[in-house]
């Protein structure tokens, strides 16, 4: 694998997940400290479940891109 392919993309993906995570700690820091049970019961599992889904759809259509090359070979 060279060094371009083992190359962390900041602009994309993995710098949206590296910027999530605090985003995300903070809010359920803020959410426990607060007892806002809205934010921890609703807010951050969905915006979590649905972060989770279209990343999932993302890498899917990578994958099925991938495949469709391959298949041309």
């Amino acid at each position: 694998m060279s060094d371009k392919e083992s190359k962390i993309e900041w602009l994309g993906i993995d710098g949206f997940l590296v910027i999530l995570f605090p985003i995300v700690v903070s809010i359920m820091w803020f959410s426990f400290d607060r007892k806002i049970d809205f934010i921890i019961g609703k807010l951050v599992p969905y915006g979590t479940a649905i972060v989770v889904i279209l990343i999932i759809c993302k890498y899917f259509r990578e994958v099925i891109g991938f495949s469709k090359v391959n298949k041309k070979d």
